[in-house]
Order: structure tokens, then C-alpha cells, then sequence
């Protein structure tokens, strides 16, 4: 994270316009049986890496429902300035939308909507998602009267994106996360784009980070890009304050399993 904290501040000191998003599955994964110490806090931590990162938008992702209704509310209300968006997750309690569908900023003389997509889970007993194809639909239309330029965050997988992209018209761009490895860009249609960073695992999460430098003409037509995936390897350096953060957390203990009884 420290390193990740100066590959950002690098990009947004040289870029005109600037965006930091990600595709979801942000403060939990699917190895909750772990001592990682976003897990072992309840993804406090998570929330305030985003925080003091400074995101613009993050996708609610499939994982993050597994904390539960009562965790995952706390989480949400912990953010400050993060937009945590999704069109296909409702609260079961409710029937709404657990968080908004997106968010539209201004950048750059040009209006942008940032559209939230959940991959599908089966049986959860606090959350009900939509299908993905389904809900980009739906909520693309919506943005058009709003936004020139369309992006949805999705964690929906790599696969499912690319065909998001293919059948939904007037989508720009589609960060991209879930299950499926993309090592580079695809262009489902002259005019679309799926970009994905990392396929990340238990203990692996956030080593890489992409830079996504997007050319739009006047209409909101992407008709340029040039896409690079970031190593957050030694070379890079730590933020000073985001390493003495870190530094300050407790550690976490791997856990061991339990010794069977004759």
C-alpha cells in the first residue's frame, strides 16, 4: 500500500485529468478463514486504505457481501469521499439497492458516469444480485441521459465484461475484476475497452496497480489509449506516510489448524 500510495501520487502530479477506481472486492475475499488483517478487523482497514488513497469509485464486490449485512453497513458508513457503487445488489430487508447504481463526475469539459456491477452469488441470506448483463442495461440507459462518457467498474469477471461490452451500446470503458485472468486490454467493439489489473489471491492482493491513459474527442468517444501494468515491486518506493500507517497496524498471526483429537 505505501508503494501503491507513490505510484498514485506520481500519476496524478503528471496526468491533466485523473481517476483512481477499482472493479470491487475491496474490503474482503473469499479466504475468510485467514489472519490477514483486513479480515481479522472486519475490513476496517480496507475502508481506510481507500480513505486515505484518496479513491474516486469503487465497485461493491461479490466478496464483500460475505461480511454480512450488519458488518458491511458499518464499513460503507466508514468511508470518506469513496463512492462505493453498485446496480445489482439490493438489500433483501428492503428490496433497494444496497448503495447507489453510479455516480456521474465532471472531468475535463466532459460529464462521467461510473456504473457499479456485482458478480452473482447464490443463496446469500442478506443480499439479492441481479444478473450483471442485466443490470448494465438498465442502468447504461439510465446514465446516457446523464454522462458522454460511460465506465463501469465491474468484478463480474473478465469474461462476462468483455461480453458486457459487446451487447450493451455506449459503453466507453470497463475496469474489470473477478475471477478470470486479462493480461491485456480487449476491445469487444471499435468503441469499448476492458482493462483489468490483477487477478489477485490470499496474501498476493494489491502488487500490481494499472495506468490507464484514456483520449476522448469532444463527443465522449474514447479514440486513443495506452494501458500499463504497474509491479509494485522494491523499485518502487514507500510513501513515508502511508508506511508509517502500515507500520503502525498490528500484525497479523497466521492461524494454525486444528490438531485432530484420537
Amino acid at each position: 500500500m505505501a508503494r501503491r500510495a507513490t505510484t498514485i501520487k506520481a500519476a496524478k502530479a503528471s496526468a491533466q485529468y485523473f481517476l483512481l477506481l477499482d472493479a470491487g472486492n475491496s474490503l474482503s475475499n473469499e479466504f475468510t478463514t485467514t489472519a490477514e488483517v483486513p479480515v481479522a478487523n472486519g475490513g476496517k482497514t480496507a475502508v481506510e486504505i481507500l480513505n486515505r488513497l484518496g479513491y474516486d469509485a469503487v465497485a461493491l464486490g461479490d466478496l464483500d457481501l460475505h461480511m454480512g449485512r450488519t458488518a458491511l453497513q458499518e464499513r460503507l458508513a466508514e468511508l470518506k469521499g469513496v463512492e462505493m457503487v453498485s446496480a445489482n445488489v439490493t438489500d433483501k430487508a428492503t428490496g433497494k439497492l444496497l448503495v447507489k447504481p453510479y455516480v456521474v463526475k465532471e472531468l475535463g469539459g466532459h460529464r462521467i458516469a461510473l456504473i457499479g456491477i456485482t458478480a452473482p452469488v447464490k443463496d446469500d441470506p442478506d443480499f439479492a444480485v441481479a444478473p450483471p448483463l442485466d443490470a448494465a442495461r438498465e442502468y447504461v440507459g439510465k446514465a446516457k441521459a446523464e454522462a458522454d462518457i460511460i465506465i463501469l467498474l465491474s468484478n463480474a469477471g473478465a469474461e462476462a465484461n468483455k461480453t458486457i461490452a459487446a451487447q450493451v451500446p455506449d459503453i466507453d470503458l470497463i475496469i474489470s475484476g473477478g475471477p478470470d485472468q486479462l493480461d491485456q486490454p480487449a476491445q469487444p467493439t471499435p468503441n469499448s475497452l476492458v482493462v483489468q489489473a490483477d487477478l489477485s489471491s490470499s496474501g498476493h492482493a494489491g502488487r500490481y496497480i494499472a495506468k490507464l491513459q484514456a483520449t476522448f474527442d469532444p463527443s465522449g468517444k474514447l479514440i486513443g489509449q495506452d494501458w500499463q501494468k504497474v509491479e509494485l515491486g522494491p523499485s518502487v518506493a514507500d510513501d513515508p506516510s502511508i508506511k508509517l500507517w502500515v507500520d503502525s497496524l498490528p500484525k497479523a498471526q497466521p492461524t494454525e489448524p486444528p490438531t485432530a483429537q484420537p
